[in-house]
């Protein structure tokens, strides 16, 4: 066995290879470069933020029931 070092090791040398074997249609890059979606980032931090609200009415009324629960003991 050799060390591998013909093998394609980046994104263009498997396109390449691939290419030159006729599957062009089966290339995939591993790690695609990211696109970024303003409109997805945005709703994402909204559902976030309704998240953390919600979370602190939560808080806000566990809280007040034990201390009307310490009251009434």
């Amino acid at each position: 066995m050799g060390s591998g070092s013909t093998r394609p090791n980046n994104a263009d040398d498997k396109m390449i290879a691939a290419l030159e074997r006729g599957t062009q249609e089966v290339f995939k890059d591993r790690k695609p470069p990211k696109k970024v979606d303003i409109k997805f980032i945005k709703e994402k931090e909204a559902r976030a933020e309704k998240v953390r609200e919600k979370a602190a009415k939560l808080k806000a009324l566990r809280l007040a029931a034990e201390k009307e629960d310490r009251a009434k003991k």
